[in-house]
């Protein structure tokens, strides 16, 4: 019974991860560390999450802020 479940986040994660990767801007390892503000992280940590998709929920979610705000700046530039 706990496949589905699984399967689930996994999937919920993964798709996370395609969003990042696809919208994140070309320099993005100081804003994350600007989103994490105490809890700040090296930039090649930040690089290594998400090029390998490692799992560390305060970095993801940073990430996902990242280019979620990314991607409504180029959708609204004229």
């Amino acid at each position: 019974m706990g496949k589905p479940i699984r399967r689930y986040h996994q999937k919920k994660i993964d798709d996370q991860f395609d969003f990042i990767d696809r919208w994140s801007p070309a320099h993005y390892t100081a804003s994350v560390n600007i989103i994490l503000k105490e809890k700040a992280k090296d930039p090649d940590y930040i690089r290594r999450v998400k090029n390998r998709r490692m799992i560390d929920a305060p970095v993801i979610d940073a990430l996902y802020k990242v280019s979620l705000f990314n991607k409504i700046q180029v959708e609204n530039e004229p």
